[in-house]
């Protein structure tokens, strides 16, 4: 992030302060239909043709701190294995013994150098390749070349893990490049996740994903929290290819979240100290990074009216002496979040009790919730607009932000 890119984002949030009207650059939004979020069958189109054919954030490189580390991922019905060689290659597998199907390892988290089926016994080395069966003289057609661990594709991006189902999706350097751009120097790979928090929603995943892609409740729902902080009329969007966007909003005179954080420069200490600088990451990710911590957010369905969010506190290694004053803070932060959090559960339930009524056909958009326009444009285009009835689609009426 150079600073004509700062120079940049301070002008649009200036725009954002002085506009009086709808801006002239941005096409009225048409009604999103309520059916995609309260459908079953849309639904169960989003599990088969969605979720399988994206970039899906699993973790990052410091959960898997040493060669054999691993953390199972499992949401949208999968268990996949995350695992670190030792090649210090980040690999995953479904958790699928290949002999009758039985889970390799039932820990959310662990070490194993090799895998071992706790069933049978069949044994995986670090690279899923099949090492070794048990009464292998009665297995007459088996061939263990051909038998190793179902791979999944996985990469890492600026110490981010990501997986994706799909061997012919684009390489996740092509397709998240926004991402990564508006990352610039931050040091992210450098982060550790110093917790995770995990809320149940009874909604569908998209109405609980909407809430963090517009600033526009603010005023009323976090009225005494975030509100406190935020100036919320400065909030200004940028959209990029992919489905991805990117918000910046002024903090409030002499006020911040956390402060700022030696392992940030001065120029840029001093933009976070003005600044707030928010990720929506397509498909489900929502990353409002800041140098003394962040919280990188995910939200998965659970069906068609339920959803789950997992969120990583991303902080700092602790300093020589400092791991107590470390836990404190992060214990606070996380009283902070679950705080927030809760003040947005309440309003979800009323949300998908509306929906579900069959008296809501549409939703309306304003331009502050332009992003949720965006990401349902890609979401249709990743479905293939042909397999979405015509009356649920979106009309594709945004285009990227330009350059600059």
């Amino acid at each position: 992030m150079d600073v004509s890119e700062t120079e940049a984002m301070e002008s649009q949030t200036g725009r954002e302060l002085e506009r009086t009207g709808y801006p002239d650059d941005i096409p009225p939004l048409p009604p999103i239909p309520v059916e995609r979020y309260t459908d079953p069958a849309f639904h169960d189109l989003e599990m088969r043709e969605f979720w399988p054919k994206t970039w899906l954030h699993v973790g990052h490189i410091s959960q898997l701190p040493k060669t054999g580390s691993y953390r199972l991922f499992e949401q949208l019905d999968l268990s996949v294995i995350i695992h670190r060689g030792a090649d210090d290659t980040i690999r995953a597998f479904h958790n699928i013994c290949r002999h009758r199907g039985a889970a390799l390892v039932n820990e959310s988290e662990g070490h194993a150098p090799r895998f071992i089926c706790p069933y049978h016994a069949w044994g995986y080395d670090d690279r899923g390749a099949l090492v070794s069966v048990p009464e292998a003289r009665d297995f007459a057609c088996l061939d263990k070349a051909e038998n190793g661990l179902m791979e999944v594709r996985c990469d890492v991006l600026r110490g981010m893990i990501f997986i994706n189902l799909d061997g012919n999706a684009p390489p996740l350097a092509e397709s998240h490049a926004p991402f990564a751009e508006q990352v610039g120097d931050f040091p992210l790979e450098d982060m550790q996740v110093k917790g995770i928090i995990t809320a149940e929603f009874d909604c569908n995943w998209k109405i609980a994903y909407d809430n963090f892609l517009e600033i526009y409740h603010v005023r009323t729902v976090h009225a005494k929290s975030v509100a406190r902080f935020l100036n919320s009329s400065s909030f200004s969007i940028s959209m990029y290819e992919g489905g991805h966007s990117r918000f910046v909003t002024r903090k409030r005179e002499a006020a911040s979240f956390f402060g700022t954080d030696g392992r940030i420069d001065d120029r840029l200490g001093q933009f976070f100290s003005d600044y707030t600088l928010a990720l929506p990451v397509f498909p489900n990710t929502f990353m409002p990074v800041d140098p003394i911590g962040f919280t990188c957010q995910n939200y998965w369905p659970n069906g068609p009216d339920k959803s789950v969010m997992v969120m990583y506190m991303m902080g700092w290694k602790a300093e020589d002496g400092a791991a107590e004053q470390d836990g404190e803070f992060w214990a606070g932060m996380r009283g902070q979040i679950e705080g927030i959090v809760n003040e947005d559960r309440e309003v979800f339930l009323g949300v998908q009790r509306a929906m579900r009524s069959g008296l809501l056909p549409t939703i309306q958009l304003g331009c502050q919730e332009r992003a949720i326009y965006w990401y349902h444009q890609e979401l249709d285009r990743v479905l293939g607009v042909d397999n979405i009835p015509q009356h649920m689609r979106v009309d594709p009426v945004l285009a990227a932000t330009p350059a600059g």
